[in-house]
């Protein structure tokens, strides 16, 4: 049986074009009709003895991994998971043997912890050694990957094997009803239980959503790509930032010196408009952002106006046939908030809070704008320049001057002393015990109070533009799971600009610090994790708008001035920030909150009104923009149009979750305030709860019920307001 399931796969492999040794070369052979057919390999030869991309056990020996053997060797093991489950499921079609958990699914865990982990590794390379080449092969590797474990889902072999073992849900542990709940619902949010010509046109809707959400993405980024404008005049751009001229510099190496050109990537565009002192120029590059696939080019077959109501169409028609009102309500489903009400709830509230404060934001920057000599009334493409500039003369402090107090090694310390003290945990380098994928790349393990190794991870802190993405992350290289006997590792990345010299200090600036606070958040949710199934373990099965929670968390404590203050140490002096210094820092970052708030909110708003009503997109963007935002909606806004999040990537009717995990985090954090932050002793026991509950359980309990355990209640709205500044 095995046999002819790997012979079944040849037409899957063929995508990839393995390039290994020619005594496996392809013949074409001629078909009596003329057509010809191409003979492939039926499975790559790789072993886990001879690649060791395959071998989950260890850490990553990069000195032998390349391109090549991450193909192939994720290649083997898709196959290989494909195999082994459709063998598995032939196994729970005996009707006559009674389905256990341990028999449902431990031959699926087999499976699961080589592939993801091999997965994980290739995904890893092509983030921070991009050659070309690792980017290639993981675009290879990763459908054929989906595709395999996609087919758990689609089963009814396995989704009834699975009703049988929760009609004995007595007998399971909390994580094992866990488990299973989530196999019923993804299989039934898959379609498993519908029929007939029902069934037929949910498979048939799924296919052409899955295109119509990559021909919406791909439009945003080709329209995007196609907007460029020289500028010759340097008055223009003489506020910009050496570092961003330098970007748009024909000369990289003179930024002084004309022409520049605007585009529309992020790391261009955002600065651009802070910093571009002409109102024409700064119109001309919103104006291209926020027409990015829009009608304006429909003759192009490159607008996304009419996409939109198909996708909205097509995500109804897939609502309606499993049962529910609309998509929000099914998004719901796999959310901590539960109910559209809940949702809807908390934007109404947090808009009659933030909304009158936002429109003082902009009055206030109304008369700054007026007081330097700007006479006209503020329009979006005015509101980032006048921002930063008024932000500039309330808080007047140098970015570089702060970073003198924020070395990194002393940082990395500060942040694991927290993480000590907080929940007993030890942070220890561990120099040439693994291997890396460069030389600077830095190892760490993690233990508990108990001296227990509970997880590792890797830190590549230093930005190589030539082959490493921009950004901050911290992913998953290896989950827990008991059965396979592994323990988590990660993968933390920064791009922080690297010394001059071996000598020198590597300086933060305050984001950068906000960064790394951010993504160990995420790192101890997935390190710390008690959870012993890799597919529940971490932050594996968070609800969507809960999975931020622990890294906004985490930040939550460098706004607090004592705790900051205390982490800071100047690279030469060995002084704290002074508090004048430090009030700047905070100050600036709190600048005109509520107008952020708004932003988000009105984003929130349009992303449930889209999936809800019937109203057209633009009706509804005028509508809830008139309720939400404090500056007028332009005519020539069609920024929905490029909202990629909700309409083609993984946010709709799930924007809100930005919110929500803040929401969450204040809550959490207000836990630690109320008991006093100086009290070492309440602080440790508040962590160890803390620990128990939203590091070690992860997705193995509902994200609602560990909040409960931890606070005792249900989430408010009242400490979010209250650190935005709204009592």
């Amino acid at each position: 049986m095995a046999l002819s399931r790997l012979q079944g796969r040849q037409v899957a492999l063929s995508l990839f074009r393995f390039p290994w040794s020619s005594s496996s070369s392809t013949t074409p052979i001629r078909h009596a009709t003329g057509a010809y057919y191409v003979l492939l390999p039926e499975v790559p030869p790789d072993t886990s003895d001879d690649n060791a991309v395959m071998q989950y056990w260890q850490t990553p020996r990069f000195s032998v991994i390349n391109p090549e053997r991450c193909v192939t060797g994720c290649a083997k093991l898709s196959i290989q998971y494909e195999t082994r489950l459709g063998n598995h499921i032939e196994d729970l079609q005996d009707i006559s043997q009674e389905k256990t958990f341990s028999q449902v699914f431990d031959p699926i865990e087999e499976v699961t912890v080589p592939l993801n982990t091999a997965w994980r590794t290739a995904k890893n390379l092509n983030y921070v050694a991009g050659s070309n080449h690792y980017k290639q092969a993981f675009t290879r590797i990763h459908p054929q990957v989906e595709r395999a474990k996609n087919e758990r889902w689609i089963s009814e072999t396995l989704y009834y094997a699975c009703k049988e073992v929760d009609a004995n849900s007595a007998n399971l542990t909390e994580f094992q009803q866990r488990l299973v709940s989530l196999y019923l619902l993804e299989g039934r949010l898959n379609g498993i239980e519908l029929q007939g010509s029902e069934k037929r046109r949910f498979i048939d809707t799924l296919k052409v959503l899955a295109l119509e959400r990559t021909n919406f993405r791909n439009r945003v980024m080709l329209t995007q790509g196609m907007f460029s404008h020289r500028i010759d005049d340097f008055g223009a751009v003489a506020e910009m930032p050496r570092r961003i001229l330098s970007h748009m510099a024909e000369d990289h190496l003179n930024p002084s010196r004309g022409p520049w050109r605007v585009t529309l990537q992020q790391n261009i565009y955002t600065p651009f408009l802070e910093h571009c002192s002409d109102r024409t120029l700064r119109w001309n590059a919103w104006n291209a952002y926020n027409n990015r696939a829009s009608v304006n080019f429909n003759d192009r077959n490159l607008g996304n106006h009419k996409l939109i109501e198909e996708l909205r169409n097509y995500r109804k028609d897939i609502a309606e046939l499993l049962g529910y009102e609309s998509f929000a309500e099914m998004s719901m489903e796999t959310k901590m908030a539960g109910t559209v009400e809940n949702v809807l709830n908390m934007i109404e509230t947090l808009k009659g809070k933030f909304k009158p404060i936002a429109q003082e934001e902009i009055a206030e920057l109304q008369q700054f704008a007026a007081s330097e000599g700007f006479h006209d009334q503020l329009q979006m493409w005015d509101v980032a320049y006048w921002r930063r500039r008024h932000r500039d003369h309330l808080y007047k402090f140098d970015n570089d001057l702060v970073a003198e107090y924020f070395p990194l090694e002393h940082v990395l310390q500060g942040l694991f002393k927290l993480c000590n003290s907080l929940f007993g945990i030890t942070v220890t380098e561990c120099t040439g015990e693994v291997e890396t994928w460069q030389g600077d790349v830095r190892y760490f393990k993690m233990s508990d109070d108990q001296g227990r190794h509970v997880g590792s991870f890797f830190f590549d802190s230093f930005s190589r533009p030539a082959d490493k993405l921009g950004g901050s992350w911290m992913e998953m290289g290896r989950e827990r799971s008991e059965l396979m006997g592994t323990t988590p590792y990660s993968y933390l990345t920064l791009n922080l600009a690297p010394p001059v010299s071996p000598q020198s200090p590597v300086l933060m600036q305050f984001s950068d610090v906000l960064s790394l606070f951010h993504e160990f958040g995420h790192g101890l949710q997935q390190l710390m994790t008690k959870v012993p199934y890799s597919e529940l373990a971490g932050q594996k099965n968070i609800e969507w708008d809960a999975v931020q929670v622990c890294a906004r968390f985490m930040q939550c404590w460098l706004l607090e001035p004592p705790f900051l203050q205390s982490l800071s140490c100047h690279h030469q002096t060995g002084q704290r920030i002074p508090l004048p210094l430090l009030s700047q820092v905070l100050g600036a970052h709190r600048h005109f909150t509520a107008l952020d708030t708004m932003r988000q909110l009105y984003l929130s708003a349009f992303d449930m009104e889209i999936y809800i009503s019937k109203n057209h997109w633009h009706d509804a963007m005028t509508r809830v923009w008139a309720e939400y935002m404090p500056l007028p909606l332009s005519r020539d806004d069609n920024h929905p149009c490029s909202f990629t999040h909700i309409f083609s990537d993984q946010y709709p009717a799930a924007y809100y979750a930005y919110k929500w995990s803040e929401m969450i985090a204040a809550d959490l954090f207000a836990a630690f305030k109320e008991q006093g932050l100086e009290d070492a002793g309440k602080m440790r026991e508040l962590g160890g709860r803390f620990a128990d509950t939203f590091l070690s359980m992860g997705g193995g309990v509902p994200a609602s019920e560990v909040f409960r355990r931890f606070r005792g209640r249900d989430p408010s709205l009242d400490a979010l307001q209250e650190s935005l500044g709204v009592k």
